[in-house]
């Protein structure tokens, strides 16, 4: 089994552009200055450093519902985010107790209501030659051009 990905080797966003080349993503503000440099750790891109190094960004224990917590983490999981609060994963805030549960997220469930399901057992079963048959998936118009000025993404997946 094979796949081959096409991706954007560049966003933008609030000013800032993120490019991702030679297996590492490099950060840069509007003044095209660079940020930051993240090397690619066995296929993840990963910040080695202290834990508190983005702390300074929040105010000192400052309280949030589990609410604002959930949609300032790209809407992470409720669960994971109270595990990450107790483990010190995440410093310089504090779930307020009078809100620490939460209940459905009109994103989260319009996200998961446009996944198509996925059988556990294929039928018919797996090809057993190359490229007998080939998966595709295609997204865009992206908002955000790459620098060669392409907006799609093309996935294909050899069965």
């Amino acid at each position: 089994m094979g796949v081959t990905l096409v991706s954007i080797s560049h966003l933008t966003a609030a000013g800032y552009v993120v490019l991702f080349r030679a297996d590492t993503c490099k950060i840069f503000n509007k003044m095209k200055k660079m940020l930051g440099e993240i090397p690619v750790n066995k296929g993840l891109y990963y910040i080695k450093g202290p834990r508190k190094l983005f702390s300074g960004l929040a105010k000192t224990d400052e309280q949030l519902t589990m609410r604002e917590i959930h949609s300032r983490l790209r809407h992470v999981a409720p669960e994971s985010i109270r595990l990450m609060i107790k483990n010190g994963i995440i410093t310089g805030i504090k779930l307020d107790p009078s809100d620490a549960t939460m209940d459905k997220c009109d994103s989260c469930e319009y996200a998961k209501a446009t996944r198509k399901p996925i059988g556990q057992i294929q039928n018919p079963p797996q090809c057993e030659k190359f490229s007998n048959k080939v998966h595709s998936d295609l997204w865009g118009p992206s908002p955000v051009k790459t620098p060669g000025h392409k907006e799609y993404f093309m996935s294909f997946t050899d069965d």
